[in-house]
Formats: C-alpha cells, structure tokens, sequence
C-alpha cells in the first residue's frame, strides 16, 4: 500500500475545506482540507499532501502525506509518506515510515511501546 487504494471514495474534504465534529464513514474517505474532531472507518483513511487531520482517528488502515495532530489508532497498516507527519498518540498494526516521513509522541506498533 505505497499509494491510495484503488476502491471509489465515499467521502472527500477538498482543499481549502475546514470541517469540525464527529465523522464515520463506510469505505475510503480523503482529507486535501482541514479536519477537527473524530472520524472512523472500517476502511481507509488518506490525509492528502495539503490535508491536516486534528483530534482522533480510529481507522483500518491510513496513508499520511499531509499532516495528522492528536490520537490515530490503525488497526492495519499506517504509511506515513515523505513530507507527512503524524504527532501525539500512535498506535497502529503495522508502520511503514518512508524517508523524510516525520513521526513524534507515544508510539505503539503491533503491541509494542517503541522508544
């Protein structure tokens, strides 16, 4: 899972976008805007290079270009790409950080507190 999932989006937040409160979706949902509150879904959650995610997440899997401040729970698999950054409470199934991915705060991969 390098790149976004194939699957058809059941939810955008374009650029420039701004939404707060509480969100859960069925299927893939994509933030390119600012987000403030808690999302969940089953599926995937993608945080475009322009997204900014703040508050709490509980999803299956993430993709993070953009930026994600608070608590992200990843059930799966969490990709933190160049450029992306996730800071606060982490804690996902598998991590896969590539280069210049920025990663700070408690982290918990696969049960395990990392240092």
């Amino acid at each position: 899972m390098s790149t976004a999932n194939d699957a058809p989006l059941s939810a955008l937040m374009g650029p420039g976008a701004f939404y707060e409160g509480d969100l859960s979706f069925e299927g893939r949902v994509r933030v390119d805007g600012h987000f403030r509150g808690r999302v969940y879904t089953e599926d995937l959650l993608e945080v475009g290079p322009a997204g900014l995610v703040e508050g709490a997440a509980d999803v299956a899997r993430a993709v993070v270009w953009g930026k994600v401040e608070g608590i992200l729970r990843v059930r799966e698999r969490l990709v933190i790409h160049e450029g992306g950054e996730v800071a606060g409470k982490l804690d996902a199934g598998v991590l896969d950080l590539r280069p210049g991915a920025r990663l700070s705060g408690d982290v918990r991969v696969a049960g395990k507190v990392l240092p």
